[in-house]
């Protein structure tokens, strides 16, 4: 575990003190060690989104590690991060489950470490925002408070949700069962998705349906 560590070592320390009667400390250099690398990488990208001088640093300093401690959407992405590098080296660490709970329990956001998100994850406002298990999600994505990205039947294996890069689901937005989101995509505030949804499309209403069209975002040559 590289000493640039240590401040979020200390963050997670306090916290599993205050939040569980019995742990093992070696769950935590454990997440630690996984966490360097491609998932560090992914969140400095999401961290760039809203803080891009802390970003530029290049790890989890004392200042980044005060801005996930009082920026709930920033904990909750951290969490997700750091659960999903260890859930990539061990499915079944004991540890998981901790990280998941602490979570919920401080941010109100629910993101399963099994979801496979892309980088520069941006969440405005996240309370009550949930993110179901094994959807898998592109680049630039942002979602709001209120949003389920979910299944119609609990725990089916098949519903999983594909969502394309730059998409945005708004402020109370659901998105259910197995459903295919291009990329560009607008899910407007409290729609209900059930279908897929085509690339550069706005999307609102209960069942949700297609309501604009924005022009082709232009390929950088």
């Amino acid at each position: 575990m590289v000493s640039s560590n240590a401040p979020i070592l200390s963050y997670l320390r306090k916290w599993f003190d205050q939040s569980y009667t019995s742990y093992s400390p070696d769950w935590l250099a454990a997440a630690l060690e996984c966490f360097p690398g491609r998932s560090q990488e992914l969140f400095l990208s999401d961290v760039s989104c809203i803080y891009p001088d802390e970003a530029r640093a290049g790890e989890l300093t004392s200042n980044l590690v005060m801005l996930i401690e009082t920026d709930a959407t920033m904990e909750a992405i951290f969490y997700y991060r750091l659960e999903r590098s260890l859930y990539l080296r061990e499915p079944r660490h004991p540890a998981l489950p901790y990280f998941a709970n602490l979570m919920r329990t401080k941010t109100a956001i629910e993101i399963y470490y099994s979801a496979d998100i892309g980088p520069r994850f941006n969440i405005g406002h996240g309370a009550g925002l949930v993110i179901g298990p094994g959807h898998v999600i592109g680049s630039d994505f942002v979602a709001y408070d209120g949003v389920t990205l979910g299944q119609r039947r609990p725990r089916n294996p098949r519903e999983t949700i594909i969502v394309g890069n730059h998409c945005k689901i708004c402020t109370g937005a659901k998105v259910l069962g197995q459903v295919r989101i291009g990329d560009h995509v607008r899910v407007a505030a409290n729609a209900v998705l059930l279908t897929d949804a085509e690339t550069n499309g706005t999307y609102a209403g209960v069942p949700a349906v297609k309501v604009a069209s924005r022009p082709p975002v232009p390929t950088p040559p």
